[in-house]
């Protein structure tokens, strides 16, 4: 989770009554992201549900995208932020996600393009926009879009519905997709990824990793001990 991504959450739940239940896949916090709010804290009232492939922060249910413990259409929204780079069999887990969504439910989606590998526990692919759209195939693309340099983007975010929105909503949602794109996106952060070298941003983002985790284990915000 980035906090470019969260405040395109604000956004979008300031715009759209997003239907629930609310489930997040991806949802353990890593070192580096235990200070930022919780993605549920902006679901208030709603029934929302972290989900990973191991428990530790912020999950509530082990769930494997490629066979999820769900019953069909028993989803209001999925929110897959920086996750689908580590399935392993992506079309698989997008299978999984059409059958446990409602009809009328989103999916939103997002991923990094130009960014250090990084295992969680895995990391498999890198996403274009057309890349996103094949997966959405068995769903409503409502808006796609890719962040920094046109070519050499840092971030890829889609947004899709099962089955079609009513024009006003998926307006709002490409409106909101469209204005973060343009104004929003971009942090310190995303400016570094589009101007370092990469020798320089792999050597820097270790480092970023092995001081974050020296403040979260400062701060008690390690991962708990079995």
């Amino acid at each position: 989770m980035r906090g470019t991504l969260l405040n395109l959450l604000e956004n979008l739940t300031r715009e759209v009554e997003f239907p629930g239940p609310i489930y997040e896949f991806g949802a353990y916090r890593v070192p580096g992201q235990r200070h930022l709010p919780h993605v549920k804290s902006y679901f208030s009232g709603k029934r929302f549900v972290g989900c990973d492939l191991r428990f530790g922060p912020g999950v509530d249910e082990v769930q494997d995208l490629h066979a999820l413990a769900l019953e069909d259409a028993s989803v209001g929204t999925a929110l897959l932020f920086d996750t689908m780079e580590h399935v392993r069999n992506p079309w698989r887990a997008m299978s999984e996600l059409h059958r446990v969504l409602r009809p009328g439910g989103l999916l939103v989606m997002t991923s990094v393009w130009y960014f250090p590998i990084h295992a969680y526990p895995d990391d498999y692919w890198r996403f274009t926009a057309s890349a996103f759209r094949s997966l959405f195939e068995r769903l409503e693309t409502v808006s796609v879009a890719m962040c920094g340099i046109r070519r050499l983007p840092h971030t890829v975010i889609g947004v899709a519905s099962k089955g079609p929105l009513p024009p006003a909503v998926a307006g709002a949602i490409d409106r909101t997709l469209q204005s973060w794109r343009d104004r929003g996106s971009r942090t310190w952060k995303e400016s570094v990824l589009d101007l370092a070298p990469p020798l320089l941003l792999v050597h820097g983002y270790d480092w970023f990793l092995k001081g974050m985790a020296r403040i979260d284990r400062a701060l008690g915000r390690d991962e708990p001990r079995a």
